[in-house]
Parts: structure tokens; C-alpha cells; sequence
């Protein structure tokens, strides 16, 4: 018995080797397959969250996967958006998306939308509404909703349907500045340096065209006649009118009046100004740009204080009409090169 006995505890030794090591392997495979499948939320390789930025945005990549997002800094906090972004509503900043190659699906048309050289860009957009609606948003499923200090109150209603970034308003800042602050938070920073280096080519070419019509030094004031004739307002270079493109693109001087009052001020626009003051303010000017936006030149034109004016005087008026309130990258671009070509007129 003792002969059978040892080749049977030998197989069955060896018997019980081959089990322990089949079911390691498949032990082995199957925390492999797990592994695959899902890596941990804080991994290096799991996660498509990028470092915060102090900026308001932080870079992506231009080849970001569906469904992949970042971690930008904001007024409000640290903010989770898609990193390429599909539906964007744009309760502020919309005419800025389009200058950088992007198609919002809502927009606060209401208060901010009209431009005429935006018409085929906004004729498929939405209208959220002024001020805008939160189920019109809602409506439209947004992934991300960039707003500005308009909104602010509103933030955390909006930011429960969707990552929602706000961007807060700085009359310092200049409309490509702005388009930086959008560029830097959809993660092209290089479209945005794009429109201003297409503007100043645009620029040199519009001085080209009045270099012999308007002398170099010429000064210019754009104003609006308020109160039925009895008041006016003064502009600067950063609050639509023009203004831009006359003083930054064109390099058109401030009257002497208008830089202490408007422009060094930091104001940007003075208003509710008497008639009676208008001699102070634009007596140096060699050309005067008026702001149509419902009271024209007609209700000052038989004024002794208008028509003391040297601009006046010498037929350097020029009315502009509501086409040239916009100040967008889009709008300003158009607008130069009409406003030069006013000026070649003259």
C-alpha cells in the first residue's frame, strides 16, 4: 500500500500546483482588465484638468477631446469648463466670439446685438433676452455661458445650468483687450493677437487714404446732441462712436478740452454738458464727428453757438449714424474705412 500511496501524493501535489497557478493568472488578468478600464479620478493619466491659471482662463489644447474640460480662475472661483467648448450662450462678449472664429448658440441680442455688419452672424443666433432669460438658457443646453458684470447678480442661477464664467467689466480695458480675456479662456490666445494685428494693417492703409485730405496733427471731437439741442456728450477713443477707429486707427488728436475732460480723466464720456460749453470743448477741433442716435444736426445747425464753430465753419462736420455706435472687432474694422473714406470727402 505504502508503493501506491507515494505516486498518488505526488499527483495530487502536483495537481494542486497547476490549480494555485492557473487561478493566479486569471487573478492577474482580471485586475489588468480592471485597471484598463478605469484609472483613478486624481491620476496624472486620468485627468484632463490643466493647472489654474490667475488669469481668468487658462490655455487648451487646440485638439481637445469630447468631453474633455480644465480648471480656470475666476471672480468667482475656480471653474470646471469644456476644453473645447460646442454651445456656448454669451449673455456679454458674442460679437468677440465671432471675431475669433467661434459660433455661440445664444446671445443677449436684446441689449447687445444689432450691428449691421453682424446681421448674417446674428440671424441664426438665439435671443436670450434683456436682461436675459433663465429657461431661454436653459433651453439651449449650454456647456459654457460667459457673462460680464452686467450678470453678476445672476451668477450662481446661471452657473446651476451650466459652467459659467464672468468676465467683470474694466472701462480701462479696450475692446481687444477684452478679446484677449475671451481668447485666453476658449484656449486661443493667438486669434485675439490676430484681430489687432489685422486692424493696424487695416489702420495704415486708411491713413494712406487722407494723408493728402487731412493734415498731419488734425484734431477731432465726436460729440451727440442731447436734450433736444439744449445739451451734448462728449466721447473718448474707447466707447464705440467711432471713437476707436478715428483716434487709434486714423491717429486723429484730441482736442485739448476733450483729453483733460474725457480722455485723462479716465472717463470715457462726459454728458449732460450745456450747449453753452460746446465752444470750450471743441473751439481746437479741425473736424467734428456728431453722433445721430435720434437728435441730429438740425435741431443746433441755426444755433449762433454752432455756427461759431471753426469745424463748422470750415465744413469739417461729419454725422454719423447709428452703424458706427458699435464697438466690436468686427464693427470697428468695417467702420474705418468708411470713416476715412467721410474724411477724403472733406
Amino acid at each position: 500500500m505504502s508503493v501506491i500511496r507515494k505516486p498518488t501524493a505526488i499527483v495530487a501535489l502536483m495537481l494542486l500546483l497547476v490549480v494555485s497557478a492557473l487561478l493566479g493568472a486569471c487573478g492577474n488578468d482580471k485586475a489588468a482588465e480592471s485597471g484598463g478600464a478605469s484609472s483613478p479620478a486624481n491620476s496624472p493619466a486620468a485627468s484632463p484638468t490643466s493647472t489654474p491659471s490667475s488669469s481668468p482662463s487658462a490655455s487648451a489644447s487646440s485638439e481637445a477631446g469630447e468631453g474633455e474640460t480644465r480648471i480656470v480662475s475666476t471672480v468667482n472661483g475656480d471653474v470646471e469648463i469644456p476644453a473645447n467648448p460646442q454651445r456656448i450662450v454669451a449673455l456679454y462678449y458674442h460679437h468677440i466670439l465671432y471675431a475669433l472664429g467661434e459660433k455661440p448658440v445664444g446671445a443677449n441680442l436684446t441689449w447687445w446685438g444689432g450691428s449691421p455688419f453682424l446681421q448674417e452672424q446674428e440671424a441664426g443666433l438665439t435671443d436670450v433676452g434683456g436682461p436675459p432669460s433663465l429657461e431661454a438658457v436653459a433651453a439651449l443646453e449650454p456647456d459654457l455661458i460667459i457673462m460680464n458684470s452686467n450678470n453678476a447678480e445672476d451668477y450662481e442661477q446661471f452657473a446651476k445650468i451650466a459652467p459659467s464664467v464672468l468676465i467683470p467689466y474694466d472701462g480701462n480695458r479696450n475692446v481687444y483687450e477684452d478679446a484677449e480675456e475671451v481668447a485666453k479662456l476658449l484656449g486661443k490666445p493667438e486669434a485675439a493677437s490676430q484681430l489687432r494685428a489685422d486692424f493696424e494693417k487695416k489702420a495704415e492703409a486708411a491713413r494712406a487714404k487722407i494723408e493728402n485730405v487731412v493734415k498731419s496733427g488734425a484734431k477731432a471731437a465726436i460729440i451727440r446732441i442731447d436734450g433736444n439741442g439744449g445739451q451734448f456728450t462728449a466721447f473718448g477713443d474707447n466707447y464705440g462712436r467711432g471713437g476707436w477707429s478715428i483716434y487709434r486707427g486714423l491717429k486723429l488728436e484730441f482736442p485739448a478740452k476733450i483729453q483733460e475732460a474725457v480722455i485723462d480723466s479716465g472717463a470715457q464720456i462726459v454728458q449732460e454738458l450745456p450747449l453753452e460749453q460746446l465752444p470750450e470743448y471743441v473751439e481746437d477741433a479741425d473736424y467734428l464727428f456728431v453722433s445721430n442716435e435720434g437728435v441730429g444736426l438740425e435741431v443746433v445747425q441755426d444755433s449762433s453757438i454752432w455756427k461759431g464753430l471753426p469745424a463748422v465753419k470750415g465744413n469739417r462736420v461729419i454725422e454719423l449714424d447709428k452703424k458706427f455706435f458699435y464697438f466690436d472687432p468686427i464693427s470697428i474694422s468695417a467702420q474705418i474705412d468708411l470713416i476715412a473714406d467721410l474724411l477724403a470727402k472733406k
